[in-house]
């Protein structure tokens, strides 16, 4: 049965413990877990919480285009970056990433936006087409992560 998951806005502070825990472990601390565009007025961070109302995973979301791929989505399209999406390992395949990429798509939506894409880990790939992602590049490494590859979804 999949649990029940409340997904809102949160500050990009509330993201960093579940940033720390699921994508950057090999950080020092949790004020390290912090990307460039945090705090950009474009930005968006999302928080999804359990039926006890604790934080079981995160996203952020930007307007920018693919600096690597900048072709690969045209450029008369509106689009949104996911990034840092994770959800605690006690949750995984409950639903909680999904709730997330549905309130994504949705507020994306609610701004004109057209694509939401993302610079996929090699892990998360069938996650992410299950979620109606398509593939838009061949792999490519980003140190000191691993194997990514850009995946995106028209909205």
């Amino acid at each position: 049965m999949m649990n029940a998951f409340t997904v809102r806005q949160i500050t990009a502070a509330e993201t960093r413990p579940v940033r720390h825990i699921v994508l950057w472990p090999h950080k020092e601390n949790v004020e390290e877990c912090v990307i460039d565009v945090d705090a950009a007025p474009h930005a968006h961070h999302v928080g999804a919480f359990d039926e006890s109302g604790v934080l079981v995973g995160v996203c952020s979301m930007f307007h920018q285009r693919s600096e690597r791929f900048p072709g690969a989505i045209s450029s008369d399209q509106r689009v949104y970056r996911l990034r840092v999406m994770g959800t605690l390992n006690e949750v995984r395949g409950q639903g909680a990433g999904a709730a997330i990429i549905d309130y994504a798509c949705q507020w994306c939506k609610s701004k004109g936006v057209n694509w939401i894409w993302c610079d996929a880990r090699e892990i998360a790939f069938p996650f992410y087409e299950k979620q109606g992602f398509s593939f838009l590049s061949e792999l490519y490494e980003v140190h000191p992560v691993g194997p990514h590859r850009m995946m995106a979804r028209k909205l």
